[in-house]
C-alpha cells in the first residue's frame, strides 16, 4: 500500500525502530529495508554482512549500509541463525534504492523462536505510524528511485529544459531523472516537452510552491 507517496507492502511485516521488513516462510524470516532507508539515505552506496552462519540474538547487528547521506546498522528483528545475504549488495547496493522489496533484499535468518515475530506490525494497523515516521524526519518518495537530479530554482523552465535535454541526450535508456522547477509554467511546459521527445513523465508532484517530476528516457 502507499503511505505519504511511499510503498509498503501490505502481505510483509514491519519492523518500525530499525526500519526493516520481514518476510515470514516456515522458520525463515527474509530480512530487507523499507522505504524509510531507501529514500532517506540517498543513494546506498557500501553493505557489509555477517558471515552466513553468525548465531545471532534479537537486536544483534548483523551488518551496515552507507549511503550519500547517512550510515546505519542493519539488527535482527529476531534471534536464529543468519543462513544466506544477498551477495548482489555489495556491487550492486543501489537495489536498496530501486527494489527494496525485491531483489534488494538482505538476509535469511533461520529462527530459533518463533514467538519474537509477534513484536512485527502488520498492515494496514501499523500505516499511521509509519505515516508519523515519514511526515518527522520530511521523507519523499517517489515512483521510482532517480538516477539522477536536476535542481534549478529562480530560472524559466525553458532554460530547465535545455539543461534536461543534455542530460537525457548523455544517459542511457531508462534513465530516471528528478527535475524540480519554482517556474508557474513547469506543468504545462513538461507536458509537451514529454510530447515531442517522446520520453515519459513517471511522476509529478507540487509542493508548495516547488514542481516535481521523475522523468524517464525512453
Amino acid at each position: 500500500m502507499k503511505i505519504e507517496h511511499c510503498e509498503f507492502p501490505d502481505d510483509l511485516l514491519y519492523d518500525l525502530d530499525q526500519w526493516t521488513w520481514g518476510k515470514l516462510s516456515d522458520d525463515i524470516l527474509r530480512l530487507g529495508v523499507t522505504s524509510l532507508i531507501s529514500w532517506s539515505f540517498g543513494t546506498l552506496t557500501t553493505v557489509i554482512f555477517k558471515k552466513e552462519g553468525t548465531s545471532v540474538t534479537k537486536g544483534d547487528v548483523i551488518g551496515s549500509l552507507e549511503g550519500s547521506r547517512h550510515f546505519n546498522v542493519i539488527k535482527s528483528p529476531v534471534s536464529g541463525t543468519l543462513i544466506a545475504v544477498n551477495s548482489r549488495l555489495a556491487s550492486e547496493p543501489e537495489l536498496l534504492n530501486k527494489d527494496p522489496y525485491g531483489n534488494g533484499w538482505v538476509a535469511d535468518i533461520k529462527i530459533s523462536d518463533n514467538a519474537e515475530v509477534s513484536h512485527l506490525a502488520k498492515l494496514p494497523g501499523a500505516s499511521e505510524a509509519i505515516a508519523h515516521q515519514l511526515r518527522e524526519r520530511h521523507i519523499r518518495c517517489f515512483a521510482a528511485y532517480p538516477d539522477l537530479e536536476l535542481f534549478d530554482i529562480g530560472v524559466e523552465c525553458a532554460a530547465v529544459l535545455v539543461k534536461l535535454n543534455e542530460m537525457v541526450t548523455n544517459s542511457p535508456n531508462g534513465t530516471v531523472i528528478h527535475v524540480v522547477s519554482d517556474d508557474p509554467k513547469a506543468e504545462g511546459e513538461m507536458e509537451k516537452w514529454a510530447e515531442i521527445t517522446g520520453n515519459r513523465i513517471r511522476d509529478s508532484r507540487r509542493e508548495t510552491s516547488f514542481y516535481h517530476f521523475l522523468v524517464e528516457k525512453k
